[in-house]
């Protein structure tokens, strides 16, 4: 015979524990963001509100582990601020390392960043020509760009 006295649901992560709920809640996004981190130019912006609803959700979580409820989101704060850690430092190595190759090539860049200005000046120069140009067949007058036109 089925034994109906227990009517409860069955307990989830956090059944019941409204401070449990937002620390599981926080962690999970900022293990998303956290996660954000590991990408390049993208992770310094993530990195900061990952770390903050971190720590935001392991205080949480440990409110509510102190009150009896399960420890699933203290777990999952835990590993959101250990990735926001660890995209922290991945992030502060890729920099690291950007600084240290520019310093080394320093010459190098400022030749080609002046290579470059030369050469945009040039098409800038080539494009006014040919505007002048295809001006002057079109009947515009180049001063003023108004022209005669047979209607």
């Amino acid at each position: 015979m089925m034994n109906t006295s227990d009517s409860s649901s069955p307990s989830s992560c956090c059944s019941g524990s409204p401070s449990c709920t937002a620390a599981l809640v926080l962690g999970i996004i900022a293990l998303v963001l956290a996660l954000i981190g590991f990408f390049p130019c993208l992770g310094w912006i993530t990195l900061i509100p990952a770390g903050l609803l971190a720590i935001i959700a392991l205080i949480m979580s440990i409110v509510a582990v102190s009150k009896g409820s399960p420890k699933g989101a203290l777990v999952v704060a835990i590993i959101a601020l250990a990735l926001s850690a660890v995209a922290g430092i991945v992030q502060a190595w890729m920099a690291s390392a950007t600084v240290t190759y520019m310093e080394q090539h320093q010459d190098y860049v400022e030749k080609k960043a002046l290579e470059i200005q030369k050469e945009l000046r040039q098409m800038e120069q080539e494009n006014r020509e040919s505007l002048r140009r295809f001006g002057e067949a079109d009947g515009m007058s180049p001063a003023d760009g108004t022209g005669s036109q047979d209607l």
